[in-house]
């Protein structure tokens, strides 16, 4: 009788794994290819300049300067912005040439079509379908002012803003738009959707979004609240004080700006200290905007002696898987008002709770890239530090000897 040979089941089972890692390898290979390499959906914001904008009776260009002759204060704020910069920014330049000069990136670092060397249109509507033209236009001057006045003042030759045009003496013509006092002039360019062929449920830059998802809206909140303090001066030389805005725009790079969005409190639990973190002050998650961005807080116990022990750490980011296809990893970003705790051991010695924090524009690792591959020059801090030995009042179940 002839004997049978059996075969091993582990056989058979490395014929499904290897099947399986086929597959799952051609489907990976397959996304990567038919996945489009835009990060953001192209859209009649993401992919279109703001209209070609003439020169407004009364003045002779469109430049920042211009409306800094009158309105001198005003026009030195801007200078010292992060808006003034928006084109000029190292850390943009680098991106821009990592993204072999893709124009639609203009479209917000410098949003008027005066300041763009192309328009970008697109016949069908679908900016997919994006057609690139020289622009006879261009002034490449202009376009080194970033998001300048008149990207976000001038439209049709009328300068626009929150006063009444009756209440104005204006050598120039002016116009009121309720805009300049709601988000949604800050959302053209604070909410940049993901594409459509990703995983993602939010913007990549989708600072609007989280906003409104907040409670800060209801409050009556807006944008202009944090990031353009309340002044009252004159709104030009020889003109009466009147209820205004600064032109600051403090963010990320505002220690101050920073330091206001977290709050505190700490409880200890038999041996272990209980730590709230709170966001407090920002009207978005923290941080918020570029994906590269975070930051790192840290708990440390000092005792009489000044001695420093560590409690409790954690990293507040947006992780973002690229290819095949665009996902989100992790995302522990605070919304506002949230709430997060971490927990540590409770030191034995008398001391108090404080707290150390940095705000991270990239990693170390990401800046090598930068310099290297795509020529990063004179780049600003990556790293603030905006909370140095900030104590925490603490509480207690039980009565504890805890100085502060």
């Amino acid at each position: 009788m002839r004997r049978i040979k059996s075969r091993h089941p582990w056989l058979a089972v490395k014929k499904i794994l290897v099947s399986t890692i086929a597959i799952i390898t051609l489907a990976a290979l397959a996304l990567y290819l038919i996945n489009p390499k835009e990060i953001y959906q192209l859209t009649e914001t993401t992919a279109r300049f703001i209209d070609f904008q003439p020169v407004p009776k009364g003045l002779d260009t469109l430049k920042a300067e211009e409306c800094g002759r009158c309105h001198e204060a005003i026009y030195h704020e801007w200078q010292g912005s992060l808006h003034a910069k928006a084109f000029t920014d190292p850390f943009f330049q680098a991106y821009h040439r990592k993204d072999k000069g893709d124009p639609t990136c203009l479209v917000c670092h410098s949003p008027l079509q005066n300041q763009s060397p192309v328009i970008l249109t697109s016949a069908s509507g679908n900016f997919d379908d994006l057609e690139v033209i020289e622009n006879p236009d261009y002034d490449p001057e202009l376009q080194q002012e970033g998001v300048t006045c008149s990207a976000c003042h001038v439209r049709d030759g009328i300068i626009y803003g929150p006063y009444q045009a009756d209440t104005m003496n204006a050598p120039h013509p002016v116009a009121y738009d309720e805009d300049f006092l709601r988000p949604a002039l800050c959302n053209r360019c604070h909410e940049v959707p993901s594409k459509n062929f990703s995983l993602m449920d939010a913007g990549l830059c989708s600072t609007s979004e989280e906003y409104q998802q907040g409670p800060w809206p209801q409050r009556g909140t807006t944008c202009q609240h944090c990031h353009m303090p309340a002044v009252t001066r004159p709104l030009a030389e020889g003109f009466p004080p009147r209820a205004g805005r600064k032109h600051l725009w403090p963010g990320g790079y505002s220690t101050a700006q920073l330091a206001s969005v977290f709050s505190f409190d700490a409880t200890r639990q038999g041996d272990e200290v209980i730590i709230g973190i709170t966001n407090s002050g920002a009207g978005h998650k923290v941080p918020t905007g570029d994906p590269d961005r975070f930051m790192v807080l840290e708990f440390l116990w000092v005792d009489d002696a000044g001695k420093h022990s560590p409690v409790a750490s954690i990293q507040f980011k947006r992780q973002i898987v690229w290819q095949p296809i665009m996902f989100v990893w992790s995302d522990n970003r605070p919304a506002p008002g949230q709430r997060i705790t971490l927990s540590g051991p409770m030191p034995d010695t008398p001391g108090r709770l404080v707290v150390n924090a940095d705000y991270h524009v990239m990693t170390e690792r990401q800046l090598e890239r930068l310099k290297n591959r795509f020529g990063l020059v004179n780049p600003w801090p990556i790293r603030l530090n905006f909370l140095s030995q900030i104590e925490i009042p603490m509480t207690a179940e039980e009565v504890i000897p805890i100085s502060r």
